[in-house]
């Protein structure tokens, strides 16, 4: 008889923090949560007192769904559901700034997205007070939602029809409870930043793209090197009749008008008999690689001795 190898686990609470730095999912449900309890802790007994003791509370107000009817005991419910998230891009790359003297790429986006904030009872006028009330009180305060980390949130709320809570509560009893939906649209911003620290991870995920889809990302990535040498690429010209004419760009022309170089030329740092043009290799430069370019450089070059004055890309 063979007994089964243990299979290997992660402690889903333990790893990360709770804050919007580490978790900002998890923040985003404890943050309207704690909104909420906070709202019905103020309400005198009697009137929906919200209390941390589950046997003395008078509205159960939690995370978790679906809710089990013996938790609630005829009382109402107030649950939290959130809806799907979205980036908004802030510009070329989403870049936020680049410190050179570290290698830091820093990019910041904005994440909108929609809470639904579900008031359930077995009377369909008792969840709708309770749902205007959460609706009102997040618009009039909103500034201590924005306070606890939110960029915007609590304007263009919207409150829902009444309808069965069958998904939110447990068994077949959930019929019987009417649920009032409060849906409250929400945007923060997130910020990262990649330095050379980061480094083990790229070089993972290249390592996995490249037996997925080896011919896809060949020569993609960071330059080799890790001196602090830019990377150049030599290109040879062909042999100018002899002139000494300039315009004001520094460029060479043909004394026909017909041939224009787009980067000054200059000799060639190992045979000088020969005339080169010098450019960077930006290995990141956004844009197609164009049609009759090397298929293995992966970078986008464009021919600086071809018969044009310029080039729109």
């Amino acid at each position: 008889m063979t007994t089964s190898p243990k299979v290997p686990g992660s402690d889903p609470l333990g790893q990360f923090p709770g804050s919007f730095k580490y978790t900002p999912i998890e923040a985003l449900r404890g943050l309207f949560v704690g909104f909420c309890q906070g709202l019905f802790n103020a309400a005198p007994p009697g009137c929906y007192h919200w209390d941390e003791d589950d046997h003395t509370t008078e509205i159960v107000i939690q995370d978790e769904a679906p809710v089990k009817e013996e938790v609630m005991q005829k009382r109402p419910l107030i649950t939290i559901t959130r809806g799907p998230l979205q980036a908004y891009g802030l510009g070329m790359d989403d870049m936020l700034g680049y410190d050179a003297d570290i290698d830091r790429k820093t990019k910041s986006i904005l994440v909108p997205g929609t809470i639904t904030i579900n008031c359930c009872s077995r009377v369909t006028l008792e969840a709708e007070n309770l749902a205007w009330v959460v609706f009102e009180h997040i618009w009039l305060l909103r500034d201590l939602l924005i306070k606890a980390g939110l960029f915007d949130t609590g304007r263009n709320n919207m409150l829902g029809a009444p309808s069965p809570a069958g998904s939110l509560i447990a068994n077949d009893s959930g019929d019987e409870w009417v649920c009032v939906p409060v849906s409250v649209p929400f945007q923060f911003v997130r910020t990262s930043s990649f330095t050379p620290l980061g480094r083990t991870i790229i070089q993972s995920i290249e390592n996995r793209l490249s037996v997925n889809a080896p011919g896809l990302i060949r020569h993609v990535g960071p330059p080799e090197q890790t001196g602090g040498n830019v990377p150049l690429s030599l290109h040879v010209c062909p042999v100018d009749p002899l002139t000494g004419a300039s315009d004001a760009r520094r460029q060479t022309p043909d004394p026909g008008g017909q041939k224009q170089y787009f980067l000054p030329k200059q000799r060639h740092p190992l045979d000088p008999s020969k005339m080169v043009v010098v450019r960077t290799v930006r290995p990141y430069r956004p844009g197609l690689r164009p049609a009759g370019s090397p298929p293995e450089s992966g970078v986008p070059f464009i021919d600086p001795c071809v018969e044009e004055s310029c080039r729109t890309r």
